[in-house]
């Protein structure tokens, strides 16, 4: 009896996930490296981020973080953009190569 294979999606991207491993202290390493990422990233875009109006009371203007969310789980973390979000397509995209961009640091730190 053959089993029918599964079908592969070869569209699928990993650009959002974060290899952190089980252990806490490496798992905090990897996200503090995303996040210092991030902070670039914002700076890079600050007059965007700064013309926007925040319901957040600690920030007097918008902030890349308040547009991402995190998933962990089984030593990987998933970043999304939030549901509906008005994040330029360009800063999207700058996120997602500093997602990869981690990734690939830390495959040329194991070999």
């Amino acid at each position: 009896m053959m089993m029918k294979s599964v079908p592969q999606n070869r569209d699928v991207s990993y650009n959002n996930v974060l290899y952190v491993g089980d252990e806490p202290k490496a798992c905090i390493t990897v996200i503090e490296k995303f996040n210092n990422m991030l902070q670039e990233i914002e700076n890079i875009h600050k007059g965007w981020f700064i013309g926007r109006y925040t319901q957040n009371k600690f920030s007097r203007h918008d902030r890349l973080r308040y547009h991402i969310h995190y998933h962990f789980e089984g030593g990987v973390v998933v970043f999304n953009f939030n549901d509906e979000d008005e994040l330029p397509a360009h800063i999207r995209a700058e996120c997602l190569n500093a997602c990869k961009s981690l990734n690939l640091g830390q495959l040329g730190s194991i070999s």
